[in-house]
């Protein structure tokens, strides 16, 4: 398997991506947030989405900011981000997980510098592609 992690430098919180399955129509892959005060994972796939690291790219390729929120979600919205910067690089990515019964929600803000985020996307793209 593989995967990537991406540290928070605001409070070392944690977002990891672990591809679990792929073919040549789907990846199927974990999402997982550890915080200082609570964790969680919901499971995702790319089936009819493209992979999470095109969101990652256009922040990146973006780095001086954007005007309206980024977002990505699979298609069931098990996983679903929304990222927002601000004009002097903070980068403030909110990571919702549901559980399978689609009854339960982890729901999380996470933050990152502008020049972090190359970096990010170059990672997740190694995973995804």
């Amino acid at each position: 398997m593989q995967s990537v992690t991406f540290k928070s430098p605001d409070d070392g919180s944690r977002l990891t991506f672990e591809v679990t399955y792929r073919d040549k129509d789907e990846i199927a892959f974990n999402v997982s947030v550890h915080t200082s005060t609570f964790s969680g994972t919901a499971a995702s796939s790319t089936f009819m989405v493209l992979p999470p690291d095109h969101m990652f790219q256009a922040m990146a390729d973006s780095w001086q900011g954007w005007k309206t929120p980024l977002t990505w979600s699979d298609l069931e919205s098990r996983v679903s981000f929304e990222s927002t910067c601000d004009s002097t690089g903070h980068v403030k990515i909110t990571v919702k997980l549901t559980d399978i019964h689609f009854e339960s929600y982890l729901y999380a803000v996470l933050r990152y510098e502008a020049g972090q985020l190359e970096g990010m996307a170059n990672e997740l793209s190694s995973i995804f592609r």
